[in-house]
């Protein structure tokens, strides 16, 4: 089985930083924050969350794609 690397990118809404700080014994319930300009984005669990579904979107939108117009197969 092959593995892939997939990347989330993210960037702050107030300043567009691209760095999430977080304290180095962060837990999922730690609070992320950006390096920038500090602003708050809650729960690091939330953030973690977000971006598997982001992905698995992403994912499920691509396989669609190659297979569509293939007669017998469906994804729903």
């Amino acid at each position: 089985m092959s593995t892939e690397n997939v990347s989330v990118n993210f960037k702050c809404p107030k300043c567009g930083c691209a760095i999430i700080s977080l304290p180095d014994d962060h837990t999922d319930e730690s609070h992320a924050a950006c390096k920038e300009c500090g602003a708050d984005f809650g729960p690091y669990g939330d953030i973690k969350k977000r971006a598997v579904d982001l992905v698995k979107s992403e994912v499920n939108r691509t396989i669609k794609e190659a297979f569509k117009g293939v007669k017998g197969f469906k994804i729903t």
